[in-house]
């Protein structure tokens, strides 16, 4: 004997429309916020290389420095002990280099941090969403199911 499916009703139909709607919109928002982080790690990474490079490089050493938009800029590294570190909008510290790359380290830690706590909430949605798509699928049939992937 072949199985039927149990049927369900319209309103419930409509609950898993809008849902699968929201998990989607959710989906493409933390996949988003991913892309962002990952940009700014590799910015923290880069910025982490920098510091380890002046580390190494002594005073009154020419340097190219990138003053943004692939444009850079001739400097002649006076002191190579001491760095500006922007801790907000428009407020820098200056600190030693080690304490510079404690904070690059921390700000990447937390970066990682939040980057899995993403990826776990993109996996969640995504099962949730392969679960709710063949249940549409198959009660939408034809009416629209093409939206359904």
């Amino acid at each position: 004997m072949s199985e039927k499916a149990p049927t369900i009703d319209q309103r419930e139909i409509q609950r898993l429309v809008l849902e699968y709607q929201y998990l989607r919109q959710l989906l493409d928002t933390i996949t988003q916020q991913i892309r962002l982080l990952n940009a700014n790690r590799a910015e923290l990474i880069k910025t982490k290389e920098t510091l380890e490079a002046i580390k190494s490089t002594r005073k009154d050493t020419e340097a190219l420095v990138p003053i943004g938009t692939g444009v850079h800029l001739y400097v002649t590294l006076h002191n190579v002990e001491s760095v500006l570190v922007e801790i907000g909008h428009r407020y820098l510290m200056e600190c030693d280099i080690n304490k510079a790359e404690e904070y690059i380290n921390k700000r990447i830690q937390e970066v990682d941090e939040t980057l899995k706590k993403l990826q776990r909430d993109g996996a969640n949605v995504s099962k949730r969403l392969s679960e709710i798509t063949p249940l549409l699928q198959r009660y939408l049939g034809g009416q629209g199911s093409q939206n359904v992937q």
